[in-house]
């Protein structure tokens, strides 16, 4: 480069850096009035904004990749959510493309939509957010159909068994209290034959068997 081109080039950079340093704040003035050329100025400035809109875009997209449906929220809230954080992201530069969309979006749901999520991913669907709504609605439907049923099957088998206890109750009213068999002891009728006495038998005649006893003793003794 020769000295007129030099002084071409020069004037022109001084021009460039006048322009930039009109449209930066004072504190940026400051900062950059030292550096020599205008290309300078704008790398420097590139690398302070560049950041900041990187870090902006992350604040961005993080609360869209931790949002998650809470159990009982009606889906039709959740998603209105998720597209909110959606345009906030994209406003702050963020690029998502369609189908990685769709997939967080369905990722978000709750556990009660895993038959959901399992057929998103098996059958591979391409959906649009508007789409995915609509379809995600109708599986709402039928989950909280399913649900009224097992409650009602519940409640049903409950009465059931409340009325079951109920007519044993009446039923041990009607019955009353169980008596206990007490066995009775038959008294004996007639006469001893050997004693003359009523109330027992020959074989338990207490003179038998007093009999019996000194006979035993009157044999001891005899031998």
């Amino acid at each position: 480069m020769c000295r007129d081109e030099y002084e071409q080039w020069k004037t022109s950079d001084d021009m460039a850096k006048c322009y930039i340093m009109a449209t930066i704040s004072d504190v940026l003035q400051q900062q950059h009035e030292g550096m020599e050329s205008a290309a300078d100025i704008m790398m420097s400035l590139e690398e302070m904004f560049a950041m900041k809109s990187r870090t902006t875009k992350r604040e961005a997209v993080t609360p869209f990749m931790n949002l998650r449906m809470k159990p009982g929220q009606a889906v039709k809230d959740h998603m209105m959510k998720v597209i909110a954080h959606l345009n906030i992201a994209e406003l702050h530069g963020a690029e998502i493309d369609g189908e990685t969309k769709i997939d967080m979006v369905v990722n978000s749901l709750s556990d009660s939509f895993d038959q959901f999520k399992l057929d998103y991913t098996l059958n591979k669907k391409e959906y649009t957010l508007q789409g995915l709504m609509q379809d995600v609605q109708s599986a709402e439907k039928i989950l909280v159909k399913g649900k009224g049923q097992e409650i009602h099957m519940v409640g049903k088998v409950a009465t059931v068994k409340a009325r079951q206890k109920v007519k044993k109750q009446q039923k041990k009213k009607q019955l009353g209290p169980i008596k206990k068999e007490t066995k009775k002891v038959t008294k004996i009728k007639g006469k001893c034959f050997l004693c003359g006495e009523k109330g027992h038998w020959k074989r338990n005649c207490p003179k038998s068997q007093n009999k019996k006893e000194e006979g035993v003793s009157r044999k001891e003794k005899a031998e």
